[in-house]
């Protein structure tokens, strides 16, 4: 058994489950890992979230069991990405949970230095996947999933054409994503364009 750190939209245990079968995820944060808008996704024009090292930094997310068949799914999955073994001091949980550190813990982490542009937006769907899954820990979580996540440029919401290839079909959070947005990054959402196909 293996331990996978979702800081993206492994977060969702819906996207999860879309890759592979895993075990319950466990809400926690991780000094040394810093989270960007900086992995170009040429399939459908857009950018999506990558980490990298980063000693000072903090990343919340969540960490989930797998076997060795599942985790060569997500390897597949996060093609473009490297797994990189985490230490387990680095790793604090949300609320009382108890960390199944006797399991390797591996995180996907990127080379890329890329931001989000115009031909390569953050995608609206992209993110209410994410911001979901976040939610299902509490707002606070959401919360700060938006504040250690950098640069925010560039949003698109593209809810009504979903370019986005493992989108919710449930659109019950998207008053709810939209009002995280208003209050932790009012400048993104107010300039945040339609997506033309």
């Amino acid at each position: 058994m293996h331990c996978l750190f979702g800081y993206g939209s492994l977060i969702c245990a819906d996207s999860r489950s879309r890759t592979g079968i895993s075990g319950d995820a466990i809400p926690v944060e991780v000094t040394g890992i810093a989270r960007r808008w900086s992995v170009p996704v040429p399939s459908y024009r857009a950018t999506a979230v990558g980490a990298h090292q980063d000693p000072d930094s903090h990343c919340n997310g969540v960490i989930f069991l797998v076997d060795d068949d599942n985790l060569s799914r997500f390897d597949t999955r996060e093609q473009g990405y490297r797994r990189l073994r985490i230490d387990w001091t680095d790793v604090k949980p949300a609320g009382d949970h108890t960390l199944p550190d006797h399991y390797p813990l591996w995180a996907y982490v990127g080379h890329h230095t890329d931001e989000p542009q115009p031909d390569r937006p953050i995608m609206q769907t992209y993110l209410d996947v994410i911001l979901n899954g976040c939610l299902g820990y509490g707002e606070t979580f959401a919360r700060r999933f938006l504040q250690t996540t950098t640069p925010w440029q560039h949003l698109v919401d593209d809810r009504h054409a979903p370019n986005y290839p493992r989108a919710m079909r449930d659109t019950s959070i998207h008053p709810i994503v939209d009002g995280l947005l208003h209050t932790e990054l009012p400048e993104l959402i107010t300039g945040r364009q339609t997506y033309t196909p």
